[in-house]
């Protein structure tokens, strides 16, 4: 127990020197907001820029006078998949020796099921930029909200799709049995007899970080589907597109949000013809949005995520102007009584009573990508 307990100590120094802070004044008088992004590792690609829409929050907020004078001030804490062990001190950190008020995070649902519960314990209020609603399972979590869409509406919108291209038979490649992949697996499930969609085969590959797709390809192949059901990121989504081209396998591959990635588009424009993917339609904001992102990083937002996560920020602020600067209960139901607030994620964002963002039946579209660039299905 007590080799235990120093290796904890160690971890948490460890995460106090790499941790760094972000505020627009360095005022000694802040208000401390914690921010937990893959900032390397797997999810990279999509936590920088989270933290980018994070950051882009905090210095709009810190602009207009903060909050009753007092300076927003993000301490940054690295969480990815693959670096699942040092959650729980990051938590500890923040939420015990920083003191922060609020939380946005985390990447990806799975360190969001470890640091939630440590935030509600502690009376935090956490938002969410990037969770599936599985998190409910975790009961009473008062304290967690979500600004995430509900992505079982874009599975629905990818499954009516594949009713109206007459895709009935539906092959499942699963990198791992667990999070966002098990989720999006177990969600087609539900709702495939209402699309008339047959799953004729599923396969978990066991590799988060998968790199050779052709033995799932071919077996998957082999069970005659009219598509082929994979969740894609920047670092497997060319890699599948290619081995498929490659065995010769002509049958689309259809995939949700995440398979809108630039990375992906820069590598392999031509083999990503293939796919068709469910993704958020844009806001009424969201064109000034996307020009203040640019003018601060000089590249437009890659990823759902980034509005999202500048979106928590800001409901935060709000919550934040509403206690003149008290956090714990009174910020959760600050959070909680807004209503209808203009997002750029999102036109009119409320949260239902498990704290989730309300996500309207229309807010999905079909995406492809032709001539180098990501475009609807018509």
């Amino acid at each position: 127990m007590k080799t235990k307990h120093i290796i904890t100590i160690l971890i948490v120094i460890a995460i106090v020197t790499i941790g760094f802070s972000y505020s627009a004044s360095g005022n000694k008088e802040s208000i401390k907001i914690g921010g937990i992004f893959a900032l390397s590792g797997l999810g990279a690609s999509q936590g920088e820029q989270e933290l980018k829409g994070a950051k882009l929050a905090i210095d709009e907020v810190n602009r207009t006078g903060g909050i009753d004078g007092r300076q927003l001030e993000l301490i940054v804490e690295d969480v990815s998949l693959d670096k699942m062990k040092v959650a729980s001190a990051v938590a500890f950190k923040l939420l015990g020796i920083d003191k922060v008020s609020a939380i946005v995070g985390t990447t990806w649902d799975e360190p969001a099921y470890i640091i939630a519960p440590m935030a509600n314990k502690d009376g935090v209020p956490m938002i969410g930029q990037n969770q599936t609603r599985e998190i409910e399972k975790q009961s009473n979590l008062p304290f967690f909200f979500s600004t995430w869409h509900d992505d079982e509406i874009g599975i629905e919108v990818m499954l009516a799709h594949a009713k109206q291209k007459g895709y009935k038979r539906i092959a499942i490649i699963k990198p791992i049995s667990a999070g966002y992949y098990e989720y999006v697996a177990r969600m087609v499930e539900k709702h495939a007899k209402e699309f008339d969609v047959e799953i004729v085969s599923e396969i978990n590959a066991n590799d988060v970080a998968i790199t050779d797709f052709r033995t799932h390809l071919i077996k998957s192949n082999q069970t005659k589907p009219d598509a082929i059901l994979v969740v894609v990121s920047s670092f497997t989504e060319c890699t599948l597109l290619k081995q498929k081209d490659e065995l010769k396998i002509n049958v689309p591959i259809i995939a949700t949000e995440s398979a809108r990635d630039y990375t992906a588009l820069d590598q392999c424009p031509k083999n990503m013809e293939s796919i068709e993917f469910s993704y958020p339609k844009v806001s009424s904001s969201y064109s000034d949005f996307e020009k203040r992102y640019v003018s601060a990083y000089g590249k437009k937002p890659e990823t759902p995520s980034v509005m999202t996560a500048y979106d928590a920020v800001m409901i935060i602020a709000e919550g934040l102007k509403k206690t003149k600067g008290e956090g714990g209960d009174k910020l959760r139901l600050a959070i909680e009584s807004i209503k209808d607030y203009k997002g750029v994620s999102q036109d009119n964002i409320s949260f239902d009573k498990y704290g989730f963002v309300i996500t309207p039946p229309d807010s999905f579209e079909m995406m492809t990508v032709r001539d180098g660039n990501f475009v609807p299905i018509e």
